[in-house]
């Protein structure tokens, strides 16, 4: 199996069952050289995050076309407008080839239609359709953005993502990614995202406090909070889901760190023992903040749900934050009503909000981000 191949079952298996992405990707790369890897990953994603697009210089073909081969011919025209490197007849035999593999029946259907395609994608105006993404969240963040905004930040949201490494002394770029396993194997650092590390900034981890990170999987924020505590005090790193423990484990104890405190619960309904210096709620979201790297999640048609787990979350995530404590609400998404309406909701005379900010990716390259610092208020017993 070569990449494309890799390529065209992920998009099957994600078509089909609903797998996430990422997920379907790893099961269809085993076996492969990182560099095929690496192909196929940019071949599926860049599939899904161009799909309005590519379909619609497809549109005459696809009511006549099963859903296998029209993965084929979207896989084609991706690789034709948006990798440059691979010669238009090169592609169209190679997707023949595939499908004949898999479809063989289609196999000159496809080679008619490649040979067809022209050498640009299609031109459009509308933002929905360019950049492949739902009109509702077009028309979310034209209400956000000004005018002059919304073109970078839609291309943003397609675009290939910086890889970050964050250690001890601080966060850099990562410009050869085939090193990357190196430097992890390393021991120093963790794959993590500027904005994920201001998160934890604005937490203030210090030596010998004690910290709640209730929402942790995969682990960067409780391993960014040892960095900054020189491994000494005390992080209780918990999740609701017992199949996510495991990265956590992995991810702490690859970097050294000791302090950590791992547990399976739901932050919505557990109650800790004792009180926090600082509480940690990276809740569940949409994720429309991480389109680039989650291109899946634009399909998503229900996210409704999110505000009331999210409030229930930093209700009592609260309850454990002692006096004069830091309680820090971020997530990984744009929309209001899962950002500053969710802290609204929440605020009491309890609680005095110290700052809040959104990170844009088309201005800093970084993940779209909300991170809101909220201090508990009274005065500590003597």
């Amino acid at each position: 199996m070569n990449a494309r191949e890799a390529a065209l079952k992920a998009l099957a298996r994600q078509r089909r069952h609903g797998t996430r992405l990422d997920a379907a990707l790893a099961e269809a790369s085993k076996g492969l050289s990182p560099l095929d890897r690496a192909l196929a990953m940019r071949l599926c994603y860049g599939v899904v995050q161009n799909r309005d697009l590519i379909d619609l210089a497809l549109k005459d073909s696809i009511k006549k076309t099963q859903p296998q081969v029209l993965d084929i011919l979207r896989l084609g025209a991706y690789q034709l407008w948006f990798l440059d490197r691979i010669p238009h007849r090169a592609l169209t035999d190679e997707a023949v080839r595939i499908c004949k593999k898999t479809a063989p029946h289609a196999a000159g259907l496809v080679n008619a239609i490649l040979r067809r395609l022209p050498e640009k994608p299609p031109e459009t105006d509308d933002f929905s359709v360019k950049h492949s993404l739902p009109r509702w969240f077009c028309e979310k963040m034209a209400s956000l953005l000004p005018p002059d905004e919304l073109e970078p930040f839609f291309a943003s949201c397609n675009a290939i993502p910086p890889i970050y490494i964050q250690e001890k002394s601080g966060g850099y770029t990562l410009e050869d990614a085939s090193i990357l396993d190196e430097v992890l194997r390393s021991g120093k650092g963790i794959v993590a995202d500027p904005a994920a590390r201001r998160a934890v900034i604005s937490l203030n981890p210090q030596p010998g406090m004690r910290i709640w990170d209730c929402c942790a999987a995969p682990g960067g924020k409780t391993a960014m909070s040892a960095f900054m505590m020189d491994n000494q005090g005390t992080i209780l790193a918990t999740d609701k889901s017992a199949e996510k423990l495991p990265m956590i484990h992995q991810t702490l104890s690859r970097i050294g760190v000791t302090i950590a405190d791992i547990k399976q619960a739901d932050a919505a309904v557990y109650t800790p023992e004792g009180l926090f210096d600082a509480v940690l709620c990276d809740v569940p979201c949409s994720g429309f903040g991480v389109l680039r790297k989650k291109p899946d999640i634009r399909y998503r048609t229900e996210v409704s749900h999110f505000p009331a787990l999210q409030l229930s979350i930093l209700r009592n995530a609260a309850k454990a934050v002692k006096i004069g404590g830091a309680l820090v609400y971020c997530t990984c998404t744009l929309l209001p009503e899962e950002n500053e309406d969710v802290v609204r909701d929440f605020m009491s005379d309890d609680f005095t909000v110290e700052s809040m900010e959104t990170l844009w990716p088309h201005r800093g390259d970084t993940d779209g981000f909300f991170i809101c610092k909220i201090k508990k208020n009274g005065t500590s017993p003597q």
